[in-house]
């Protein structure tokens, strides 16, 4: 599942704002109805808070679903043929507000056994009490049952999108509970046979080819779909509904298969033709996975769908992917969007062999489908459209994560999962970018061609079956034959935290050496814990060889060679995953040589003085120095770490009396890129171009508020805006969100109206997303308080974008956070059940204590019926303690140094 593929085009400095959205666990009950629950329960034990007992097996489903889009709820009749273990009287399955209307046990002779149904835990597990003991061996569950359309956005919901009516699926993590009774866990894996009645007017997809659909009485059809492969319920997926379905041909026969395997895109009815560009990407996808893996695309057809409203940012169902409309409607319009859409599609295709053919067998590693699907996107971009600047994707992601990672709360990646609370935790940056950070880092290691046969050899051993994480990596170790991999990719899963690493460079008998020292990164205000790592690295001498080892916890001493006075770089391309610090003299000889540098190695620079400089290890003389050295030459996405660690700062611990001072600097230093790359997007440009224009503007407007720039960007946003997103004017469409941006501070409340009014009249998710990008940038309270109003009248599974920018931006953050606390019950009511811990993050960029001590009096108080939110509310206090100390410790330095570096613009 991709939920921070909004991820895209989102850098959040310190924090990771999770494309499961805003959500809500009602996770309480009565006491009258827990006394009830106990009772019922009694006599099986304990509820499971994790996972059911292994005493009875699903061997496969029948499921017959009922649905009208137009009606409030949907029936089903499910029958699970099983194989129980041992005889039983009681039995805990999953199955989360059905209203059963009858449920009894087929034995295999055919006897009928009664069964009492009652579900005993909101988590949705449910009790089975069999009239008499139901006998070790083969039996059938049989339920008939209705249940209401989720209200949000989980389980089998339901969409009205411009007058018509949808139904939709979303059952990860845990909601493929709330449309069938079943064993609802990544473990139990079983063929499903799926049918489904429904208006003839609607088209019905789901995972699998349609066997046959026949009229049946009421003006409804009945399709029946061909048998799954072996699933797990998460991964079972329908779309009903007005839908238009675009035949996009096929991907192509191959030595690894014989037949062709159908592609079809899936919409809203009216979009089919702006599905056009994305359909072009898919089956070249397909391809270059399977020519990865060495292993024919497993399942039976693929469909492509963008639904209207969405939670996460996509879905990997076993041939029905689903998507936010964004990721697939109008792709081309600009290159992120295009990038956008390969990287997605690229991650959920991933996923088809990787959680889908082969799947975990529980939630606590569920971390390896998800970094490796991460991980695996950028190799597969790489491929289908080399010119689109993808080769430096994962170290992107490793360096953003790192900013979570250094929390005393963080989380390891590989985390035991005993509840839904920890299910819920699980779907973060920790498990899909440093998961995909610590992948890249140990291939680099093991080397790419024994990677990949170790995952081929993976994947075959393990096929429709379920593995754990020691499963991969012991099979890796064994292809390699690199059995020490095994202890020190486990120390990198199985406990938070960045390594740090003190590299004290030597010279001996006219030859460079190194001796590394390792420790733990802790930004100021945080007190260290010892722990280590077996860390690979590489070290490169500029200009000459690298060198790479294992460092450990002893101090490891490396001979670099080369010529002494020449810079070194302690994480040559940035492939490991740790942090570094030098002395000031080596320092300045990186900078010396920053010109010279990969944008790999630029990057990987900036990023570690920036932590240095908040660990007090780097001088905020230096940091500015570094920042000097590598601006003019910065690649698109070196210019992404420039602009993050310098709105971190602007937004936490410079005062206001600092920001004429920094606003010149900054424009001086990036004024003229941006001039000479101009605002229009010219014939033949090269991407990295077009990326570097966008970064630019979004550094011009953002952090420097250039008059001359605002200036000429307001005018063509009009034309932008009045013609609801389709007419750029002349800019390139990357700069779009900028644009309309520079037109808000320059044009006020007029163009806020005007902007508001076309979010409302737009069919464009894209469109909304980047007009609230804008509305983040101001700091007007009127038209403030119009934009968080948005939390009522948008999408639910768009609210996220609230908080995703908003939180960005120090007046808007505290607008929205006035309004969330006012209108908290409003907004619980429209958000789906999942991931609301992610809502304390809204204010993981302040640096004082009062706003501190109000998230925590806001908060604490609901962390018990609010799903996650006692983990990330600890994150969320820390980082804003981590700034308050930055700010005591180092602001006085920090405002001279800024002072001195703004002088020489």
């Amino acid at each position: 599942m991709t939920v921070t593929r909004d991820q895209i085009g989102m850098r959040m400095r310190g924090k990771i704002i999770a494309a499961v959205g805003f959500a809500l666990l009602v996770a309480g009950c009565s006491p009258e109805a827990k006394e009830e629950q106990q009772t019922a329960a009694e006599s099986a034990g304990p509820v499971p808070q994790a996972q059911l007992p292994r005493v009875a097996l699903p061997e496969h489903y029948a499921v017959t679903l009922t649905i009208d889009p137009a009606k409030s709820g949907f029936s089903g009749h499910a029958e699970i043929a099983m194989n129980f273990t041992e005889a039983r009287k009681t039995l805990f399955i999953h199955g989360l507000e059905i209203r059963m209307k009858a449920v009894y046990a087929r034995l295999a002779g055919g006897k009928r056994v009664a069964v009492t149904y009652k579900q005993v835990s909101p988590s949705g597990v449910a009790l089975l009490t069999f009239a008499d003991a139901v006998p070790k061996g083969r039996a059938t569950l049989v339920f008939d049952y209705d249940a209401p359309y989720n209200e949000s956005l989980a389980g089998l919901y339901k969409v009205v999108d411009r007058g018509d009516n949808y139904a939709f699926t979303q059952f990860e993590n845990t909601d493929a509970r709330r449309v069938f009774p079943s064993f609802d866990e990544p473990g139990f894996k079983a063929p499903f046979d799926i049918t489904v009645i429904a208006p003839s007017a609607d088209k019905v997809v789901g995972n699998t080819p349609v066997a046959s659909a026949t009229p049946v009485a009421g003006g409804m059809t009945k399709t029946v779909f061909e048998a799954t492969k072996p699933l797990p319920t998460y991964l079972i997926a329908l779309a009903i509904g007005p839908l238009d379905i675009v035949d996009a041909g096929v991907v192509p026969p191959s030595a690894l298969r014989p037949y062709a395997v159908p592609v079809r895109g899936v919409t809203a009815r009216g979009n089919g033709p702006r599905l056009k560009y994305a359909m072009t990407l898919t089956a070249s996808i397909v391809t270059a996975l399977e020519n990865y893996y060495g292993i024919a695309y497993p399942f039976q057809k693929l469909d492509v769908l963008a639904v209207p409203d969405f939670e996460a940012g996509a879905m990997e169902n076993a041939g029905a992917i689903t998507y936010r409309e964004r990721l697939l409607l109008d792709a081309d319009q600009s290159l992120e969007q295009r990038r956008a859409s390969l990287t997605v599609q690229a991650h959920e295709l991933a996923h088809q062999w990787f959680g889908d053919y082969v799947t975990p067998v529980w939630w606590d590693d569920i971390w390896l489908n998800e970094s490796f699907a991460n991980w695996m996107e950028a190799k597969t971009s790489k491929v289908v459209r080399p010119d689109e600047e993808y080769g430096r994707k994962n170290l992107e992601s490793a360096l953003d994560i790192m900013h979570a990672d250094e929390a005393a709360s963080a989380r390891q990646i590989h985390q035991p999962v005993h509840n839904n609370d920890d299910i819920n935790n699980a779907f973060d940056g920790i498990t899909y970018d440093k998961g995909a950070a610590v992948l890249a880092m140990f291939e680099s290691y093991v080397g790419e061609a024994g990677w990949r046969a170790g995952i081929h050899a993976y994947l075959t051993k393990f096929a429709f079956r379920n593995a754990t994480a020691q499963d991969f990596i012991g099979t890796i170790a064994a292809v390699t034959h690199k059995p020490e991999i095994v202890a020190a990719f486990n120390s990198f899963i199985d406990q938070p935290g960045v390594p740090y690493l003190n590299v004290a460079i030597g010279c001996a008998a006219n030859a460079k050496t190194a001796d590394v020292t390792q420790s733990i990164y802790v930004p100021m205000g945080r007190v260290a814990r010892a722990r280590t790592w077996q860390v690979p690295m590489c070290m490169k001498d500029v200009g000459g060889k690298t060198t790479c080892s294992m460092a450990g916890a002893a101090v490891t001493h490396v001979a670099l060679g080369g010529v002494c006075s020449a810079a070194t770089m302690p994480n040559a391309e940035g492939t490991g995953y740790y942090r570094f610090t030098l002395s000031e003299t080596e320092w300045q000889k990186l900078f010396a040589a920053a010109a010279k540098l990969s944008a790999a190695d630029q990057r990987t620079i900036i990023e570690n003085v920036d932590a240095g400089f908040r660990a007090g290890k780097v001088s905020a003389t230096a940091y500015f120095a570094a920042i000097r050295a590598i601006a003019p030459t910065a690649s698109w996405d070196t210019l992404v770490s420039l602009q993050d660690s310098l709105k971190y700062l602007r937004t936490t611990i410079m005062t206001p009396d600092e920001l004429a001072s920094y606003r010149a600097m900054v424009a001086e230093l990036f004024g003229p890129r941006l001039a000479k790359v101009g605002y229009g997007q010219k014939p033949g440009e090269k991407p990295a171009v077009t990326l570097e224009r966008e970064y630019l503007a979004q550094i011009m407007v953002g952090e420097a508020r250039d008059a001359a720039v605002l200036r000429a960007l307001a005018g063509p946003a009009k034309r932008y805006v009045a013609s609801g997103g389709k007419d750029f004017a002349g800019l390139a469409p990357d700069i779009a969100g900028d644009a309309m941006r520079a037109g808000l501070l320059v044009e006020g409340m007029p163009f806020a109206d005007a902007m508001l009014l076309a979010m409302r009249n737009s069919n464009s998710e894209n469109f909304r997303r980047t007009a609230i990008y804008a509305f983040a940038g101001v700091d007007d309270p009127a038209i403030l308080k119009k934009v968080v109003a948005l939390t009522g009248t948008l999408r639910i599974g768009e609210i996220r974008y609230l908080y995703q920018f908003m939180g960005d931006e120090p007046v808007a953050r505290m607008a929205l956070w006035a309004h969330m606390k006012k209108n908290f019950e409003a907004i619980r009511k429209r958000v789906s059940p999942q991931g609301f811990g992610r809502a304390t993050e809204l204010l993981a960029g302040a640096c004082d204590l009062p706003t501190k001590n109000d998230l925590h009096a806001f908060f604490a108080p609901k962390t018990k019926d609010l799903e996650g939110t006692e983990r990330t509310l600890a994150q969320t206090e820390e980082k804003i303690g981590y700034c308050i100390a930055l700010k005591t410790a180092k602001g006085a330095e920090f405002d001279a140094a800024l002072r001195s570096a703004a002088a020489h613009s």
